[in-house]
């Protein structure tokens, strides 16, 4: 016989007007709104859910979560420490706990939580990186490095790891008597609205957030307002001079994918009613900021820093003493969100037919997979392996640099390569992968 508990109906709440769903499913719900930043809604259902279900740790979690992203981390903490008594041991719990304390200043109650996520999973990048802020925090710059170089080789996507590492590798790059020589700014305009993002960097990587501040800056510029930013790797890299953003002082924006709709539309158009005083969150840029028109501003802003040529220049120097004509080729094998990766054929069969017109041609192969590298091996590439001087911790921005000096490039899926053919000022073919990978075909970045 089966026991009256086993067939009682699942418990379900009103987690919106008019909608209702049972408890798990309205834990998903908070979640998603909490990772859209609708933060007061998510906080709102979990409320609700803790309401009939006191002891639920997954509505207890991520309420916790949604409570530090709106900058309350005492809130925060105390939800966690509830969360983690009913579900103890929980890494996910420790975690987001540790930020948290972190959030509030407790230095040493969030060295503990993360030590704790360590002990029970080891390679947890994300605590790696949260226990790095906790050494660099103490002013222990060298603990944090080597913690974040680990975060980052277990994780090279998670944000705040590489935001973290890539700046510090860019201080530790900087040449004798050049130290703060990335990070100059220039004074605020006090007589203009300001726009500014706290997020930028945190969010995708180093082309992405080249284009969501490409963006961003053109928007400011057509409602004559002044663009604050955070220290993020494309200020390091290029000879920006925004004005500093210090982004403890804004709250968290609450419904991005709207504001991604609204921004593109006040893009796109001139409003009435665009953005101003306000901290922008886009999880991307919703549009394409290469603008023919805005071509050379564009070039301007985005030249990399003299204090960098050193690893740059020869790079680029050693190929040309190769050969006449560079020709590039941007291979990505291994961290596509839908792995569509384009075969290594199209490549092959296309530099087999252009080859021979080509005035004493040189190939350079960047690639996230290096074991793609042989196949190519009938027209001798070079490779970052040959370069004269390595970049550690940020090859990436010499195989990027390499690419935006090509005469010649072939590009991947992604906004890595198509970014870099966007800044090369003077190529004499691009090509990307036809649609349904049928080939590779000549294509124009700016619009």
């Amino acid at each position: 016989m089966v026991a009256a508990s086993e067939t009682a109906a699942p418990i379900e709440i009103e987690t919106l007007p008019g909608q209702r769903k049972a408890v798990p499913d309205a834990v998903k719900q908070a979640l998603d709104y909490c990772n859209s930043g609708w933060l007061d809604i998510s906080m709102d259902i979990c409320g609700r859910i803790l309401a009939v279900d006191p002891g639920n740790a997954h509505a207890l979690l991520v309420q916790g979560i949604a409570a530090y992203k709106n900058r309350e981390p005492a809130r925060a903490v105390a939800i966690l420490v509830e969360a983690l008594r009913r579900n103890q041991g929980s890494v996910d719990i420790l975690h987001h706990l540790g930020l948290a304390l972190l959030q509030c200043g407790h230095l040493d109650r969030a060295e503990l939580a993360f030590d704790c996520v360590l002990q029970g999973s080891s390679d947890h990048a994300e605590a790696m990186a949260g226990l790095a802020d906790v050494r660099r925090a103490r002013g222990d710059a060298d603990g944090a490095y080597e913690l974040l170089k680990r975060s980052v080789a277990l994780k090279g996507n998670y944000s705040p790891s590489y935001i973290a590492y890539s700046l510090m590798r860019f201080d530790r790059s900087l040449p004798p008597g050049e130290e703060g020589g990335w990070n100059r700014r220039r004074e605020v305009r006090r007589d203009r609205p300001r726009l500014t993002m706290a997020s930028l960097g945190s969010y995708g990587r180093f082309a992405q957030t080249v284009n969501e501040y490409v963006a961003v800056r053109l928007y400011a510029e057509k409602y004559g307002m002044e663009f604050l930013t955070p220290d993020w790797v494309g200020h390091a890299f290029f000879s920006l001079d925004d004005p500093r953003l210090d982004p403890s002082a804004l709250p968290e924006f609450q419904g991005w994918l709207q504001q991604r709709k609204d921004f593109a539309r006040g893009f796109d158009d001139r409003v009435a009613d665009p953005f101003r005083d306000r901290d922008l969150f886009l999880g991307g840029s919703p549009v394409n900021p290469m603008l023919t028109e805005r071509r050379a501003d564009i070039l301007s802003w985005l030249t990399p820093r003299p204090c960098w040529d050193r690893f740059l220049e020869p790079p680029v120097e050693a190929l040309r003493r190769r050969g006449r004509t560079l020709v590039a080729v941007h291979i990505r094998q291994t961290d596509w969100w839908n792995r569509d990766y384009t075969p290594l054929s199209l490549y092959l069969d296309w530099l087999d037919g252009l080859w021979p017109t080509l005035e004493d041609p040189v190939l350079f192969v960047a690639t996230d997979e290096p074991s793609v590298v042989p196949e190519f091996a009938r027209f001798d590439p070079v490779t970052p392996a040959d370069f004269p001087v390595r970049w550690e911790g940020l090859e990436y921005l010499q195989d990027f640099h390499v690419m935006t000096r090509a005469d010649i490039l072939a590009i991947s899926t992604g906004a890595f390569a198509a970014t870099a053919a966007a800044l090369n000022p003077s190529p004499r073919l691009l090509v990307h992968p036809e649609e349904g990978n049928r080939g590779l075909v000549p294509f124009k970045v700016w619009l």
